[in-house]
């Protein structure tokens, strides 16, 4: 018989095919931590369709209960004071599911500093359920400066995390180099945050490769240059180019390139696949699934405080990946083994790459495979279940006490 109580995840920022993966595996998890809860999900209303489909595509159980809701989300690109506003209500609407006696807990999947501002001051006056949120990219914010102007800096993340923290709210960490950069970075908040693997879908397929495959070479994720360095892969695409080798390679993107005033140029020329348009799900899945291995020359320094969801998706499709060494994926290769390069500059991503073309290690590559589709199971809703069950009746119990 399933409970009466709920838990409520609200997707209050991502709309479109932004998350809708990550949003999905949650709910999995959910389901398998506590089959017997009703569960909630609270999105924009395009979000919510994706979400939807994810689900579908990944067999989730317990799908056919759970309970849509829509609801508005603050215009993206709204900021700083102009944002507070739409965060007052949205975030009213969360503390007041949160207090409902029915409820058990509310999962944030994402969350503004603006929003972490609001929300901090209503949970610090009400009662409520444990309130989990997970920080995405904003935790990055720690480690650039204030803003310039002094009525903007109540704002800035570091600010609102030194506010009186309420006892009902908890942050999810989504790796272990995470939470080790919070120590670093915030040590006077890290106490309020728990680790998280996070929840992901991995595809089953498994690709021939041979000594007479064409190597192909994959950019998993959006085209832009700040953070991600596509500039950096079209470079290593062209220098690669002027190799003679016994094998053919190629470079791709699995994904696009971002459209906008200063964004890099498509490059097709050196760049198969390149283009504006975000790809649908079955022409990104048919990419990345020919790729041999994934590339990243993204900036080392952004991935202290965030998740790498192009790293999870290169594992999900168990391609070996050539990257320049950051923390977040440095971890996981601790955790799983060889699973590719780590390199620590672009000469020496450069030199592996002419290498590979040169001369392809089969034998190497294939337990590379292995040991990927070993260690992401991981990521597995089935495995992150336990410990985010864990988390949940340890908020429950601090409250309680």
């Amino acid at each position: 018989m399933v409970d009466s109580s709920s838990v409520i995840l609200y997707e209050p920022q991502c709309s479109g095919f932004e998350h809708a993966a990550f949003n999905a595996a949650v709910l999995q998890t959910l389901a398998l931590a506590q089959p017997d809860r009703r569960l909630v999900f609270i999105a924009e209303g395009q979000h919510l369709f994706h979400v939807r489909e994810a689900c579908i595509r990944a067999g989730c159980t317990g799908f056919e209960t759970i309970e849509w809701q829509e609801i508005a989300i603050p215009p993206r690109g709204l900021a700083g004071w102009r944002r507070l506003r739409r965060e007052l209500i949205l975030c009213h609407a969360i503390v007041n599911k949160a207090s409902s006696p029915k409820v058990q807990a509310v999962i944030l999947c994402s969350l503004t500093d603006t929003g972490l501002l609001v929300l901090k001051t209503l949970l610090g006056v009400r009662r409520t359920a444990p309130v989990l949120a997970v920080l995405h990219g904003i935790l990055s914010s720690l480690e650039r400066p204030q803003p310039t102007r002094p009525w903007n800096w109540a704002t800035h993340l570091r600010q609102v995390l030194r506010l009186p923290h309420p006892k009902q709210l908890t942050y999810l960490a989504l790796g272990g180099s995470i939470y080790s950069s919070l120590v670093v970075a915030m040590p006077q908040a890290v106490s309020h945050f728990r680790v998280l693997d996070p929840p992901y879908f991995m595809d089953g397929t498994v690709s021939a490769v041979d000594s007479h495959t064409r190597i192909r070479f994959g950019y998993f994720g959006v085209g832009r240059n700040a953070e991600k360095a596509f500039d950096q892969f079209v470079r290593l695409a062209q220098e690669a180019r002027a190799m003679p080798g016994r094998h053919e390679s190629e470079f791709l993107i699995v994904g696009h390139v971002q459209a906008g005033r200063g964004d890099p140029p498509l490059h097709p020329q050196v760049i198969q696949g390149a283009c504006r348009a975000p790809l649908s799900l079955d022409e990104y899945r048919c990419r990345a699934r020919t790729v041999t291995y994934a590339v990243s020359l993204a900036d080392p320094a952004h991935y202290r405080l965030a998740a790498s969801a192009s790293f999870l998706d290169a594992l999900c499709y168990s391609k070996p990946g050539i990257y320049l060494r950051n923390p977040y994926v440095e971890y996981y290769f601790d955790c799983m083994g060889d699973i590719g390069y780590l390199c620590d500059s672009y000469a020496e991503v450069r030199d592996v790459v002419l290498s590979l073309i040169q001369k392809f290690p089969e034998a190497r590559y294939r337990q590379q495979c292995q040991n990927i589709r070993n260690g992401r199971l991981r990521f597995e809703p089935q495995a992150v279940a336990p410990r985010l069950l864990d988390i949940v009746k340890e908020c429950q119990e601090a409250l309680d006490n």
